[in-house]
């Protein structure tokens, strides 16, 4: 028997076991219990892929305690949700003994972090790191939660020896992003992040990265240490290109269109569109930028760049929305009430619906 199925063959065991100890909850023993059933027959056959370390209600309190700290700055409060012990092939068993198990560790580190004595959850990160130095959730936990203490030199180092424990971990990648941007390194941050996207992280973590704004600051920076010079690609920025739009739309908002940095914006589209000739978003918000200049053959540029962003991607709110806008402007009322009432079936943002229904007020 080969060391990897006989790790996850060990696991089950521990399942059964603090499932009889009450440690365990019926439906996440189910559930955890298929997942490494799964892996051992997966080692068996001798194609096991990379280890799995984002297996959904793992980390379900750790992610919640994390969605409530993650702050860039401060610590804002902490909330639970229900936990079951998250493991990696990395992890060692050390016995049937629930209190000195790995996992039962990094419940017992989850719940310390839950009741806000982030001290004590590095302090049993350390105790698993001991017995497994390698251990992707204790290497990316410990490192962010020194991190909220104010240690983030040491924080750097354990971090960084998180994403190369694993380097699909998502938990891991999105913590350095944090820590890289919040330390003045805007490139490493936007590295991570590409990362980051490249783990394919679960929901509930990609929504951690998304309510900060994570994103769209990191993209901000790295836009402004690069206005100097003169970058045409996003591989010049190192962004990627929904990023690359979110910072574009922050710098200039076609709403406000005498407010914000228009010519860093159209720089900043000209680039997703060298990368990306069919990106919507980069097409629209260009062509309504291009078609108020006044400028005929901008207009006429603009209005090609509008209508192609409608032909790419013909269920896009946004591009609904800007077509419509030029073509009140334009006398095309036909044209832009075809596009009102197409964008009503597209379920649109509230924002976006604020500003449709302004539009069919001109008609």
């Amino acid at each position: 028997m080969d060391e990897e199925r006989e790790f996850w063959l060990e696991s089950l065991d521990d399942l059964d076991d603090e499932l009889a100890a009450g440690d365990l909850e019926p439906e996440d023993h189910e559930v955890l219990s298929r997942s490494y059933t799964r892996k051992a027959a997966e080692a068996l056959r001798g194609d096991q892929g990379p280890s799995d370390v984002s297996e959904g209600g793992g980390r379900g309190k750790l992610v919640a305690v994390v969605a409530a700290l993650v702050v860039v700055g401060a610590v804002a409060g902490v909330f639970l949700a229900r936990a079951v012990g998250s493991r990696h092939s990395g992890d060692t068993i050390t016995g049937n003994d629930a209190v000195a198990s790995v996992p039962s560790l990094l419940r017992n580190a989850e719940e310390s972090a839950a009741a806000g004595d982030l001290t004590e959850a590095i302090a049993i990160y350390d105790r698993v790191l001991e017995r497994s130095p390698s251990n992707p959730t204790a290497l990316a936990y410990k490192g962010w939660f020194l991190a909220l203490e104010g240690r983030e030199a040491e924080a750097a180092d354990v971090l960084a020896d998180a994403v190369v424990a694993a380097p699909d971990y998502p938990d891991a990648r999105a913590f350095h992003a944090i820590l890289l941007y919040r330390t003045g390194d805007c490139s490493g941050a936007a590295a991570e992040l590409v990362a980051f996207d490249a783990a394919n992280p679960p929901e509930f973590i990609n929504q951690l990265v998304e309510s900060q704004g994570l994103r769209t600051n990191i993209a901000l920076c790295q836009i402004a240490l690069q206005a100097p010079e003169r970058f045409r690609t996003l591989s010049d920025l190192g962004l990627a290109a929904d990023d690359a739009l979110a910072a574009a739309r922050t710098l200039w908002d076609p709403t406000t269109p005498d407010q914000g940095d228009p010519a860093l914006a159209l720089r900043v589209y000209e680039a997703v569109l060298a990368d990306h000739p069919d990106h919507p978003g980069a097409l629209t918000y260009s062509g309504v930028m291009l078609t108020q200049t006044g400028l005929d053959d901008q207009i006429a540029e603009g209005t090609r760049r509008v209508n192609q962003a409608v032909e790419v991607a013909p269920n896009n709110p946004e591009a609904r929305l800007w077509r419509a806008w030029l073509s009140i402007g334009l006398g095309q009322s036909n044209q832009a009430e075809a596009d009102l009432n197409h964008l009503d079936t597209l379920n649109p943002s509230p924002e976006t619906a604020r500003l449709a229904a302004d539009l069919r007020s001109r008609l």
